[in-house]
């Protein structure tokens, strides 16, 4: 920009970048913007959380819900020879921006708060 345009026009051309740029995902994983996210209050209609931080685009969430359906299938099989239905296998993890990582802990925090209130040693 060196002078030449305005601060509004940067700001405009770095809200289009798309979610999986390093811009993007700086913002996603910030500490201080995630904080600052989880102490807002989230609506009740709140749509999808951003795609992924850096290095997740959409194939590789693709790829890894593939790998979940893939999982669910082994397991249906494996229920249909055996007598009693297989227990479900976890989900591969998926990745976490500040913002979920912030609201991680306060349900944490706020847990083990309850527990140290009735006295259950941890």
């Amino acid at each position: 920009m060196r002078g030449e345009r305005p601060w509004s026009q940067l700001i405009r051309l770095l809200r289009q970048l798309p979610m999986w740029s390093h811009y993007q995902a700086a913002l996603l994983m910030d500490p201080e913007l995630g904080e600052l996210r989880a102490a807002e209050s989230e609506p009740e209609d709140a749509e999808l959380p951003p795609l992924s931080p850096l290095h997740y685009d959409l194939p590789s969430l693709l790829t890894l819900r593939h790998i979940d359906v893939t999982k669910e299938l082994i397991r249906v099989v494996a229920s249909v020879f055996a007598e009693s239905p297989a227990a479900p296998l976890p989900p591969e993890p998926r990745p976490m921006t500040a913002e979920a990582h912030a609201r991680a802990r306060a349900d944490r925090d706020q847990v083990l708060d309850v527990l140290a209130r009735l006295g259950v040693t941890y």
